[in-house]
């Protein structure tokens, strides 16, 4: 099932690398955690591992980023050539919930649960898919 996320993803190029500047950095070649919060580096190395086991790094390397508020950790990732990330096609919006349910099991297990954010470019948020 994380296959064909990472595929219907890859096909609409959902993920591309961003510039720097975004916090704290966990690096290797296929990703770029970035987070805020120094406390949250163990939470932020989980994600990255989480990510490249699932086979979500693609042919570009990519960037994410961790945010957080009192209730729940964000889990930014950057649109690119979707045309409007407002109105993705149910199909991958499920996708993605899916994604976001098995992060809060098995990385944000004992946290606050997760929430993915489609963002642009420099990580402002355009679209939360729980709204």
């Amino acid at each position: 099932m994380m296959k064909r996320l990472l595929q219907i993803l890859l096909v609409s190029s959902i993920f591309t690398s961003c510039s720097k500047g975004h916090g704290n950095k966990l690096t290797d070649d296929a990703i770029d955690v970035y987070f805020e919060f120094k406390e949250d580096e163990k939470i932020a190395n989980e994600l990255g591992k989480f990510w490249k086991n699932k086979g979500l790094t693609g042919d570009r390397k990519q960037s994410i980023r961790l945010t957080k508020d009192d209730e729940y950790y964000f889990v930014q990732i950057i649109a690119n050539d979707l045309k409007d990330p407002k109105n993705m096609p149910f199909k991958e919006l499920s996708l993605l919930m899916q994604l976001q349910q098995e992060l809060d099991t098995t990385v944000f297990k004992s946290s606050a649960n997760c929430q993915i954010v489609i963002c642009d470019g420099s990580f402002k948020p355009i679209v939360n898919i729980n709204h």
